[in-house]
């Protein structure tokens, strides 16, 4: 059974699907509302302490001025706490500002005996604890009677009254015999500091508030931006994306096309050897023949004999030509054949052309049967061995065949002396040959590359073969 989330985190992602303003709103009002909170709170400690401390010094000066005249001593130097001390004292009980009122006072000894109460039943019982202990040092000490440091009656922990502990009797050696302790009414102590958190917290929301709107107007505008330009980006996205799209389309439709490009030049150039071979092959064999029979004739002049022979040799000559264009061009059966074997039919032919011998190396994990390729192949090879063998007659041959990550490479190399061209005919013959083979093998989506070198020349073919 999946775990469901918890509420803080379904909260979480219901505010980030909010917007960047409404985000930034309720992270501010926190932060807000927790500052008003931590000043009023501090405003009211540093308030409350400054009120205890003056209440003290109030308080220590009342004992001083009211309470410390009405001690008396008797016989033994005792301290003498009578019915007419209590009633002195009670006569203080009441007195005060309203809210800060005396409601109690009491009297202790040295040793932390309670010697005197204006509520009789408090008195009497030694206890020492540290607000005594630190008034019968000389210091004044405020505390609250919610603390509880000895006997309380039920009323005095209800209104948490102010405790006020301060020195009441020192002696000629400087050392408190007596202490004196009040009690005051807090509602005036209270009021001030409930009134001093309520003004703090007030102070920093007007604050707070206009400069909180002025930022979430400021942040809500950007936060339009953001979202104008992140419906621009998501727009040129989807658009990059269909051009992407569109431009794939194109591609395959362009390789499509000159794949299909190149066949068909393939099948013209097989058309034109066939026509050439079945025609003007055909036509020019039947004028040397006739030339022949002519030459053979016993009654012709010297001059006529002369021209028909000259006649002959050119017919020859453009018959021996036009036999090795017509056999480049004539396409053999490659219907069913692979790689290798194309490569292997393009060295049988140029044997059976020029009675030379090449050397083959083809990897032994080459098996791939593609028609148009294997014709490619075909063309490139008889070619790059024919130019080589008119321009560099002599030199030793290989033709080479690899499969390596996803590319063949099929070169054709001669090993011996340069390449020569004697004539500019021959040199924009070569140039032209090795356009069309560029171009032959670019439509399969591939490069070739020429390296003429002093010792030879290397041509190699590198094709992407999708396997």
């Amino acid at each position: 059974m999946a775990r469901q989330p918890s509420w803080f985190a379904r909260m979480l992602a219901s505010i980030a699907n909010l917007s960047i303003a409404n985000q930034f709103l309720i992270a501010a009002s926190v932060v807000v509302f927790g500052l008003m909170a931590a000043v009023s709170f501090y405003t009211a400690s540093q308030v409350e302490q400054s009120a205890l401390g003056a209440a003290g010094s109030a308080g220590a000066a009342r004992m001083q001025t009211s309470i410390a005249p009405l001690i008396r001593r008797g016989a033994g130097d005792a301290f003498l706490f009578d019915d007419q001390f209590r009633r002195d004292i009670n006569s203080l009980v009441g007195q005060g500002p309203k809210g800060q009122r005396i409601t109690n006072v009491k009297i202790w000894l040295a040793d932390g005996t309670a010697a005197f109460s204006v509520k009789a039943e408090n008195a009497g019982g030694a206890v020492m604890f540290d607000e005594l202990k630190a008034a019968l040092a000389g210091e004044t000490i405020v505390s609250r009677t919610i603390e509880e440091k000895h006997g309380y009656s039920q009323n005095e922990k209800d209104e948490a009254l102010l405790e006020i502990y301060a020195p009441l009797l020192i002696n000629a050696d400087g050392r408190v015999i007596l202490a004196g302790e009040i009690y005051l009414e807090s509602n005036m102590l209270e009021e001030q500091i409930s009134r001093s958190r309520a003004i703090s917290m007030i102070a920093v929301f007007l604050v707070s508030v206009p400069m909180l709107s002025l930022l979430y107007l400021i942040v809500r505008r950007s936060g339009r931006v953001i979202d104008e330009q992140r419906q621009t980006l998501r727009e040129s996205l989807r658009n990059a994306i269909d051009l992407s799209i569109e431009n794939n389309r194109l591609r395959v439709m362009a390789d499509n096309a000159r794949v299909e490009a190149g066949k068909l030049n393939e099948r013209i150039l097989d058309q034109i050897g066939a026509d050439l071979h079945d025609g003007s092959l055909q036509v020019l064999t039947l004028v040397k023949l006739r030339l022949s029979d002519l030459l053979s004739a016993d009654d012709l002049q010297q001059s006529t004999r002369s021209a028909l022979g000259k006649l002959l040799d050119l017919v020859s000559m453009t018959l021996e030509e036009l036999r090795n264009l017509s056999a480049g061009l004539i396409l053999p059966e490659l219907e069913h054949v692979c790689v290798r074997e194309a490569i292997e039919l393009a060295l049988k032919r140029y044997f059976e052309i020029t009675g030379c011998d090449v050397r083959l190396e083809v990897g032994d994990d080459i098996d791939l049967r593609v028609h148009d390729l294997s014709i490619c192949l075909y063309r490139f090879v008889l070619e790059g061995l024919m130019n080589s063998f008119r321009h560099a007659r002599g030199n030793r041959q290989m033709v080479r065949c690899v499969f390596i990550r996803g590319r063949l490479y099929v070169s054709v190399a001669d090993f011996g002396a340069r390449q020569v061209l004697s004539s500019a005919k021959e040199v924009s013959r070569a140039r032209l040959g090795k356009v069309s083979q560029k171009r032959r093998i670019r439509s399969f989506g591939g490069r070739m590359r020429y390296f003429p070198r002093a010792t030879g020349s290397i041509a190699v073919a590198i094709l992407p073969i999708n396997v």
